[in-house]
Protein backbone atom coordinates (compact mmCIF):
# COMPACT_ATOMS: atom_id res chain seq x y z
CA UNK A 1 0.00 0.00 0.00
CA UNK A 2 1.54 3.33 -1.06
CA UNK A 3 1.67 6.38 1.19
CA UNK A 4 -1.13 8.30 -0.54
CA UNK A 5 -3.57 5.37 -0.22
CA UNK A 6 -2.63 4.94 3.46
CA UNK A 7 -3.24 8.61 4.19
CA UNK A 8 -6.57 8.48 2.36
CA UNK A 9 -7.64 5.46 4.43
CA UNK A 10 -6.63 7.08 7.72
CA UNK A 11 -8.42 10.29 6.78
CA UNK A 12 -11.56 8.35 5.96
CA UNK A 13 -11.45 6.53 9.32
CA UNK A 14 -10.91 9.80 11.19
CA UNK A 15 -13.79 11.42 9.27
CA UNK A 16 -16.32 8.74 10.12
CA UNK A 17 -15.00 7.75 13.56
CA UNK A 18 -17.30 10.17 15.51
CA UNK A 19 -20.34 8.55 13.90
CA UNK A 20 -19.35 5.20 15.41
CA UNK A 21 -18.31 6.50 18.82
CA UNK A 22 -21.41 8.61 19.52
CA UNK A 23 -24.07 6.80 21.52
CA UNK A 24 -26.86 9.04 20.13
CA UNK A 25 -28.00 10.14 16.71
CA UNK A 26 -26.53 13.32 15.22
CA UNK A 27 -28.45 13.40 11.94
CA UNK A 28 -27.85 17.10 11.37
CA UNK A 29 -24.08 16.93 12.06
CA UNK A 30 -24.16 19.41 14.96
CA UNK A 31 -21.11 17.71 16.46
CA UNK A 32 -19.09 18.57 13.40
CA UNK A 33 -18.36 21.81 15.29
CA UNK A 34 -19.64 21.30 18.82
CA UNK A 35 -17.43 18.27 19.52
CA UNK A 36 -14.41 20.55 20.04
CA UNK A 37 -13.60 21.49 23.68
CA UNK A 38 -12.57 25.04 22.73
CA UNK A 39 -15.93 25.77 21.09
CA UNK A 40 -17.25 28.95 22.70
CA UNK A 41 -17.06 32.72 22.81
CA UNK A 42 -16.94 35.72 25.11
CA UNK A 43 -20.15 37.77 25.09
CA UNK A 44 -20.39 41.54 24.83
CA UNK A 45 -20.89 41.59 28.63
CA UNK A 46 -17.57 39.78 29.12
CA UNK A 47 -19.12 36.42 30.03
CA UNK A 48 -17.40 33.29 28.72
CA UNK A 49 -19.82 30.86 27.06
CA UNK A 50 -18.97 27.25 26.22
CA UNK A 51 -20.83 25.43 23.44
CA UNK A 52 -18.88 22.20 23.78
CA UNK A 53 -21.00 19.04 23.78
CA UNK A 54 -19.37 15.91 25.25
CA UNK A 55 -20.88 12.99 23.31
CA UNK A 56 -20.09 10.35 25.95
CA UNK A 57 -21.80 12.49 28.64
CA UNK A 58 -24.76 13.68 26.58
CA UNK A 59 -25.49 10.08 25.56
CA UNK A 60 -26.31 9.31 29.22
CA UNK A 61 -28.75 12.16 29.76
CA UNK A 62 -32.53 12.15 29.56
CA UNK A 63 -32.29 14.33 26.44
CA UNK A 64 -30.10 11.94 24.47
CA UNK A 65 -32.93 10.94 22.10
CA UNK A 66 -34.11 14.50 21.43
CA UNK A 67 -32.76 15.97 18.16
CA UNK A 68 -30.86 19.21 18.70
CA UNK A 69 -33.25 21.35 16.63
CA UNK A 70 -36.27 20.21 18.62
CA UNK A 71 -35.03 22.66 21.25
CA UNK A 72 -32.84 24.90 19.08
CA UNK A 73 -35.71 25.44 16.63
CA UNK A 74 -34.49 28.93 15.69
CA UNK A 75 -31.52 27.46 13.81
CA UNK A 76 -32.45 27.33 10.12
CA UNK A 77 -29.10 26.89 8.41
CA UNK A 78 -25.60 25.47 8.88
CA UNK A 79 -23.27 27.02 9.76
CA UNK A 80 -25.83 29.05 11.70
CA UNK A 81 -25.75 32.70 12.65
CA UNK A 82 -24.91 33.84 16.23
CA UNK A 83 -27.63 32.73 18.66
CA UNK A 84 -29.23 35.44 20.79
CA UNK A 85 -32.50 34.02 22.09
CA UNK A 86 -31.43 30.60 23.39
CA UNK A 87 -33.57 27.67 24.49
CA UNK A 88 -36.50 27.90 26.88
CA UNK A 89 -37.74 24.87 28.77
CA UNK A 90 -41.34 25.15 27.56
CA UNK A 91 -40.47 24.22 23.97
CA UNK A 92 -42.28 21.35 22.27
CA UNK A 93 -40.26 18.30 21.24
CA UNK A 94 -41.75 17.69 17.80
CA UNK A 95 -39.84 14.43 17.36
CA UNK A 96 -40.84 13.00 20.74
CA UNK A 97 -44.45 11.99 21.29
CA UNK A 98 -46.09 11.98 24.69
CA UNK A 99 -47.53 8.43 24.82
CA UNK A 100 -50.35 9.47 27.17
CA UNK A 101 -51.71 12.23 24.91
CA UNK A 102 -50.33 11.43 21.47
CA UNK A 103 -49.14 15.05 21.21
CA UNK A 104 -45.58 16.38 20.95
CA UNK A 105 -43.91 16.19 24.36
CA UNK A 106 -43.51 19.50 26.21
CA UNK A 107 -42.48 20.74 29.64
CA UNK A 108 -44.91 23.65 29.29
CA UNK A 109 -47.44 22.46 31.94
CA UNK A 110 -44.83 22.21 34.71
CA UNK A 111 -43.09 25.31 33.34
CA UNK A 112 -46.30 27.32 33.81
CA UNK A 113 -46.59 26.04 37.39
CA UNK A 114 -43.02 27.17 38.04
CA UNK A 115 -43.73 30.61 36.55
CA UNK A 116 -46.47 31.17 39.15
CA UNK A 117 -44.21 30.21 42.07
CA UNK A 118 -42.12 32.51 44.24
CA UNK A 119 -39.12 31.52 42.09
CA UNK A 120 -40.85 32.06 38.73
CA UNK A 121 -38.95 34.04 36.12
CA UNK A 122 -38.26 34.28 32.39
CA UNK A 123 -35.04 32.77 31.11
CA UNK A 124 -33.84 36.16 29.91
CA UNK A 125 -34.48 38.19 33.06
CA UNK A 126 -33.55 41.70 34.08
CA UNK A 127 -32.69 43.33 37.39
CA UNK A 128 -33.47 41.40 40.57
CA UNK A 129 -35.32 38.73 38.57
CA UNK A 130 -31.92 37.47 37.41
CA UNK A 131 -31.20 36.35 40.99
CA UNK A 132 -34.05 33.84 40.89
CA UNK A 133 -33.32 30.27 39.77
CA UNK A 134 -34.28 29.11 36.29
CA UNK A 135 -35.02 25.47 35.38
CA UNK A 136 -31.38 24.64 34.65
CA UNK A 137 -30.30 26.02 38.04
CA UNK A 138 -31.68 22.89 39.68
CA UNK A 139 -31.92 20.50 36.73
CA UNK A 140 -28.24 20.32 35.84
CA UNK A 141 -28.28 17.62 33.20
CA UNK A 142 -26.55 15.13 33.50
CA UNK A 143 -25.34 15.69 37.08
CA UNK A 144 -28.44 14.03 38.53
CA UNK A 145 -29.08 11.67 35.62
CA UNK A 146 -26.64 8.82 35.92
CA UNK A 147 -26.49 6.00 33.38
CA UNK A 148 -29.33 3.53 33.76
CA UNK A 149 -28.64 -0.11 34.44
CA UNK A 150 -29.41 -2.81 31.90
CA UNK A 151 -32.87 -4.31 32.53
CA UNK A 152 -33.08 -7.88 33.84
CA UNK A 153 -33.41 -10.44 31.06
CA UNK A 154 -36.54 -11.92 32.66
CA UNK A 155 -38.36 -8.58 32.34
CA UNK A 156 -37.27 -8.01 28.74
CA UNK A 157 -38.32 -11.55 27.82
CA UNK A 158 -41.77 -10.93 29.25
CA UNK A 159 -42.19 -7.54 27.54
CA UNK A 160 -41.28 -8.78 24.06
CA UNK A 161 -43.99 -11.42 24.20
CA UNK A 162 -46.45 -8.65 23.31
CA UNK A 163 -44.30 -5.69 22.27
CA UNK A 164 -41.97 -7.87 20.13
CA UNK A 165 -39.26 -5.21 19.81
CA UNK A 166 -36.45 -5.81 22.34
CA UNK A 167 -34.98 -2.34 21.79
CA UNK A 168 -38.36 -0.83 22.71
CA UNK A 169 -38.51 -2.91 25.91
CA UNK A 170 -35.00 -1.86 26.93
CA UNK A 171 -35.68 1.83 26.29
CA UNK A 172 -38.94 2.00 28.22
CA UNK A 173 -37.66 -0.07 31.11
CA UNK A 174 -34.76 2.33 31.62
CA UNK A 175 -37.06 5.34 31.34
CA UNK A 176 -39.83 4.19 33.66
CA UNK A 177 -37.86 2.17 36.22
CA UNK A 178 -35.56 5.05 37.07
CA UNK A 179 -38.49 7.37 37.70
CA UNK A 180 -40.40 4.81 39.75
CA UNK A 181 -37.38 4.36 41.99
CA UNK A 182 -36.55 7.02 44.60
CA UNK A 183 -34.80 9.78 42.66
CA UNK A 184 -35.02 12.71 45.07
CA UNK A 185 -31.82 14.49 45.97
CA UNK A 186 -30.33 13.75 49.36
CA UNK A 187 -30.94 16.17 52.24
CA UNK A 188 -27.36 17.43 52.01
CA UNK A 189 -27.76 18.16 48.30
CA UNK A 190 -31.06 19.97 48.86
CA UNK A 191 -29.60 22.16 51.62
CA UNK A 192 -26.54 22.95 49.49
CA UNK A 193 -28.70 23.80 46.47
CA UNK A 194 -31.04 26.11 48.42
CA UNK A 195 -28.13 27.70 50.29
CA UNK A 196 -26.36 28.57 47.03
CA UNK A 197 -28.82 31.49 46.80
CA UNK A 198 -30.32 31.90 50.28
CA UNK A 199 -26.90 32.07 51.96
CA UNK A 200 -25.47 34.51 49.40
CA UNK A 201 -25.03 37.70 51.42
CA UNK A 202 -24.68 40.01 48.41
CA UNK A 203 -27.81 38.60 46.76
CA UNK A 204 -29.81 38.93 49.98
CA UNK A 205 -28.63 42.52 50.56
CA UNK A 206 -29.75 43.50 47.04
CA UNK A 207 -33.27 42.20 47.66
CA UNK A 208 -33.58 43.61 51.18
CA UNK A 209 -32.56 47.11 50.00
CA UNK A 210 -34.82 46.96 46.94
CA UNK A 211 -37.80 45.78 49.03
CA UNK A 212 -37.28 48.59 51.56
CA UNK A 213 -37.03 51.14 48.77
CA UNK A 214 -40.17 49.89 47.00
CA UNK A 215 -42.17 49.24 50.15
CA UNK A 216 -42.49 45.51 49.40
CA UNK A 217 -42.83 42.86 52.11
CA UNK A 218 -40.22 40.14 52.39
CA UNK A 219 -40.40 37.06 54.55
CA UNK A 220 -39.23 37.76 58.11
CA UNK A 221 -36.62 35.00 57.86
CA UNK A 222 -35.52 35.75 54.30
CA UNK A 223 -32.27 37.55 55.24
CA UNK A 224 -30.91 34.65 57.32
CA UNK A 225 -33.11 31.58 56.68
CA UNK A 226 -30.33 29.37 55.27
CA UNK A 227 -27.75 30.30 57.90
CA UNK A 228 -30.29 29.90 60.70
CA UNK A 229 -31.29 26.46 59.40
CA UNK A 230 -27.65 25.34 59.42
CA UNK A 231 -27.43 26.39 63.10
CA UNK A 232 -30.64 24.54 64.00
CA UNK A 233 -30.96 20.95 65.23
CA UNK A 234 -32.30 19.86 61.82
CA UNK A 235 -29.38 21.49 60.04
CA UNK A 236 -26.68 20.11 62.32
CA UNK A 237 -27.80 16.46 62.16
CA UNK A 238 -28.30 16.74 58.39
CA UNK A 239 -24.75 18.08 58.06
CA UNK A 240 -23.37 15.00 59.82
CA UNK A 241 -25.25 12.52 57.63
CA UNK A 242 -28.74 12.06 59.09
CA UNK A 243 -31.42 11.42 56.46
CA UNK A 244 -34.35 11.56 58.91
CA UNK A 245 -34.23 15.26 59.84
CA UNK A 246 -36.26 17.76 57.84
CA UNK A 247 -34.50 19.57 55.01
CA UNK A 248 -35.70 22.72 53.23
CA UNK A 249 -38.21 21.00 50.94
CA UNK A 250 -39.69 18.77 53.65
CA UNK A 251 -41.31 21.89 55.07
CA UNK A 252 -41.58 24.27 52.12
CA UNK A 253 -43.00 21.73 49.63
CA UNK A 254 -46.29 19.90 50.08
CA UNK A 255 -46.01 16.13 50.66
CA UNK A 256 -49.30 15.51 48.83
CA UNK A 257 -47.61 15.85 45.44
CA UNK A 258 -43.96 16.47 46.25
CA UNK A 259 -42.63 16.45 42.68
CA UNK A 260 -45.18 19.04 41.57
CA UNK A 261 -44.99 21.08 44.76
CA UNK A 262 -41.22 21.69 44.56
CA UNK A 263 -41.94 23.67 41.38
CA UNK A 264 -44.59 25.90 42.97
CA UNK A 265 -42.99 27.02 46.23
CA UNK A 266 -45.00 29.76 47.93
CA UNK A 267 -44.20 32.39 50.59
CA UNK A 268 -45.38 31.71 54.14
CA UNK A 269 -48.13 34.35 53.88
CA UNK A 270 -49.79 32.37 51.05
CA UNK A 271 -52.69 30.26 52.47
CA UNK A 272 -51.61 27.32 50.28
CA UNK A 273 -48.07 27.27 51.64
CA UNK A 274 -47.21 24.30 53.93
CA UNK A 275 -45.55 26.74 56.33
CA UNK A 276 -48.53 29.09 56.54
CA UNK A 277 -49.79 29.36 60.13
CA UNK A 278 -52.94 27.41 59.25
CA UNK A 279 -50.90 24.50 57.82
CA UNK A 280 -47.85 24.25 60.10
CA UNK A 281 -49.26 21.61 62.45
CA UNK A 282 -49.89 19.18 59.58
CA UNK A 283 -46.45 19.96 58.15
CA UNK A 284 -44.76 19.17 61.48
CA UNK A 285 -46.80 15.97 61.83
CA UNK A 286 -45.04 14.50 58.81
CA UNK A 287 -42.24 13.61 61.26
CA UNK A 288 -43.53 14.55 64.71
CA UNK A 289 -46.80 12.61 64.89
CA UNK A 290 -48.01 14.18 68.15
CA UNK A 291 -47.24 17.76 67.19
CA UNK A 292 -49.83 20.39 68.18
CA UNK A 293 -50.12 24.16 67.79
CA UNK A 294 -47.65 24.80 70.63
CA UNK A 295 -45.10 22.47 69.01
CA UNK A 296 -45.61 24.07 65.59
CA UNK A 297 -44.92 27.48 67.15
CA UNK A 298 -41.29 26.46 67.80
CA UNK A 299 -39.04 28.36 65.39
CA UNK A 300 -37.25 25.93 63.00
CA UNK A 301 -34.91 28.78 61.97
CA UNK A 302 -33.62 29.96 65.36
CA UNK A 303 -31.66 33.18 65.22
CA UNK A 304 -29.65 35.23 67.70
CA UNK A 305 -30.55 38.64 66.32
CA UNK A 306 -31.75 41.04 69.00
CA UNK A 307 -34.53 42.43 66.82
CA UNK A 308 -35.81 38.94 65.94
CA UNK A 309 -35.48 36.86 69.13
CA UNK A 310 -34.68 38.80 72.27
CA UNK A 311 -34.53 35.70 74.50
CA UNK A 312 -32.07 33.86 72.25
CA UNK A 313 -29.95 37.00 71.94
CA UNK A 314 -29.43 37.42 75.70
CA UNK A 315 -29.25 33.64 76.34
CA UNK A 316 -26.37 33.32 73.87
CA UNK A 317 -24.65 36.37 75.36
CA UNK A 318 -24.85 34.95 78.92
CA UNK A 319 -23.80 31.48 77.73
CA UNK A 320 -20.73 32.92 76.01
CA UNK A 321 -19.73 34.91 79.11
CA UNK A 322 -20.13 31.91 81.43
CA UNK A 323 -18.40 29.59 78.96
CA UNK A 324 -15.41 31.91 78.53
CA UNK A 325 -15.06 32.39 82.30
CA UNK A 326 -15.08 28.61 82.83
CA UNK A 327 -12.57 28.07 80.02
CA UNK A 328 -10.11 30.71 81.23
CA UNK A 329 -10.55 29.51 84.82
CA UNK A 330 -9.63 25.92 83.92
CA UNK A 331 -6.67 27.05 81.82
CA UNK A 332 -5.50 29.33 84.63
CA UNK A 333 -5.72 26.55 87.22
CA UNK A 334 -3.76 24.22 84.94
CA UNK A 335 -1.04 26.86 84.50
CA UNK A 336 -0.78 27.50 88.26
CA UNK A 337 -0.56 23.75 88.95
CA UNK A 338 2.10 23.33 86.28
CA UNK A 339 4.15 26.20 87.70
CA UNK A 340 3.94 24.74 91.25
CA UNK A 341 5.02 21.26 90.13
CA UNK A 342 7.91 22.58 88.09
CA UNK A 343 9.00 24.63 91.15
CA UNK A 344 9.03 21.40 93.19
CA UNK A 345 11.20 19.63 90.62
CA UNK A 346 8.43 17.59 89.03
CA UNK A 347 8.64 17.19 85.25
CA UNK A 348 6.07 16.09 82.69
CA UNK A 349 7.34 13.00 80.84
CA UNK A 350 6.10 10.46 78.30
CA UNK A 351 6.59 7.03 79.88
CA UNK A 352 3.86 4.38 79.90
CA UNK A 353 1.46 7.20 79.23
CA UNK A 354 1.73 10.82 80.27
CA UNK A 355 2.49 11.64 83.90
CA UNK A 356 4.33 13.98 86.24
CA UNK A 357 7.48 12.47 87.73
CA UNK A 358 10.34 13.60 89.97
CA UNK A 359 13.82 12.15 90.12
CA UNK A 360 13.90 11.55 93.89
CA UNK A 361 11.03 10.64 96.18
CA UNK A 362 12.66 12.46 99.12
CA UNK A 363 11.14 15.89 99.50
CA UNK A 364 13.62 18.63 98.58
CA UNK A 365 14.07 21.37 101.19
CA UNK A 366 12.94 24.70 99.87
CA UNK A 367 14.87 26.72 102.47
CA UNK A 368 18.19 26.13 104.21
CA UNK A 369 19.45 27.42 107.60
CA UNK A 370 23.05 26.71 106.61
Amino acid sequence: MNISRLLTTLFGIALFLPAFTNAFEDDESCLMCHKYPKMGRVTEEGVQKSYYVMPNVFSRTVHRNVPCRDCHSYIKELPHKPVKEGVTCNSECHSIENPSTGKPFSHEPIYNVFKESVHGREKIAQGLEKDKPYCITCHTNPLYNEAEEAPPKEIVDRCVVCHEDEAFANKWYNHTSRRIREVKRSSKEIVALCSSCHADKELIDRHVKAAAKEGRELGRKFPYAAIAYQDSFHGKVTKYGSTDAANCLNCHASPKNYYMSVHELRPSRDPKSPINKANRVNTCRQCHKTADENYAAIDPHPTHHKEDNLFNYYAEMIYNIVGNIALFGLVGMALFETFGRRRDGVNWVLRAGTSWRRKHRKRRARYSDQ
